[in-house]
């Protein structure tokens, strides 16, 4: 190893060893916030087509089609209670992202192709949206912006740190109004 990268090493109180590039906006964390960007874009592509889609496409009243986003939303919130527990006792932060995010795009996939008529089933809007969707979504929602902050040297980084969270929250709310 480099005398470089040996420079911004950091052992923690259990004798574990973490090694940090020297600029990790750049080589790192950049990916991080355009998984977030592009997963607020799915989301926010999503949800306020939502409503009417159900109602036109899927011939639901109004009642019907709330309680189905109100379903989806109260899914996508206490999932990431979940993925944080097997991130933190099982999989790791990568893996659990990796994990979720492959989840969401098969969601996204599916409900791409239930938008075709001819190849249409309902099964598919529901598998996609109140499932996969949601369990992806959800998923990845405790770990992104842990894994991104993990890029970061606890000493050396530290204001790094709060810029990353601003980047990091501008890259939600651009997803958001894009």
């Amino acid at each position: 190893m480099s005398a470089k990268r040996e420079a911004l090493s950091w052992t923690d109180s259990s004798g574990n060893v973490y090694h940090y590039y020297h600029k990790p906006m750049l080589n790192a964390v950049i990916f991080v916030l355009l998984q977030e960007l592009c997963e607020r874009l799915a989301f926010f592509g999503i949800t306020p087509n939502a409503q009417t889609f159900f109602k036109e496409y899927l011939n639901y009243t109004d009642a019907e089609a709330n309680s189905y986003i109100a379903a989806f939303q109260a899914i996508l919130y206490v999932t990431p209670l979940f993925a944080a527990v097997l991130s933190d006792t099982f999989l790791g932060v990568y893996a659990t992202i990796l994990s979720f995010s492959l989840i969401y795009m098969i969601g996204l996939i599916l409900l791409f192709l239930a938008t075709i008529k001819s190849i249409s089933q309902p099964w598919m809007i529901h598998l996609s949206v109140l499932v996969l969707i949601t369990i992806g979504g959800g998923g990845i929602k405790s770990c992104v912006n842990v894994m991104g902050a993990h890029q970061f040297h606890p000493e050396h980084h530290k204001a790094d740190i709060t810029q990353y969270y601003t980047y990091f929250y501008a890259a939600i709310n651009i997803g958001a109004v894009v």
